[in-house]
């Protein structure tokens, strides 16, 4: 049963990203920016994507709930500010190229 709570924690955040997207499409939510709000899902779920895998492997190191939920949410967090430290980055360096 741990194994089962385990997994749907883990997956929980990715699972429902459909449903935002859903929401947000359809007017539900709205956060005012119009069509741009669909933009909102990119880091949503690139931390759900993040999260999931670090829960999964620090429960394969045998780190309890608790522990690994928490830093499993710091592990998304940090993931979110690496990946958009390294778009400002390419952004400002010009690395991408002009078009």
């Amino acid at each position: 049963m741990t194994g089962v709570l385990r997994i749907a924690l883990a997956l929980t955040p990715l699972a429902i990203t459909p449903l935002l997207l859903q929401l947000i499409a359809s007017g539900r939510m709205d956060f005012g920016g119009g069509e741009k709000d669909l933009l909102l899902l990119l880091p949503w779920t690139l931390w759900s994507l993040i999260f999931a895998v670090s829960s999964l492997v620090l429960w394969r190191c045998g780190w309890t709930v608790l522990r690994s939920t928490a830093w499993s949410a710091a592990t998304g967090l940090a993931g979110l500010l690496v990946a958009g430290l390294a778009l400002a980055l390419v952004g400002q360096l010009g690395i991408g190229g002009r078009f």
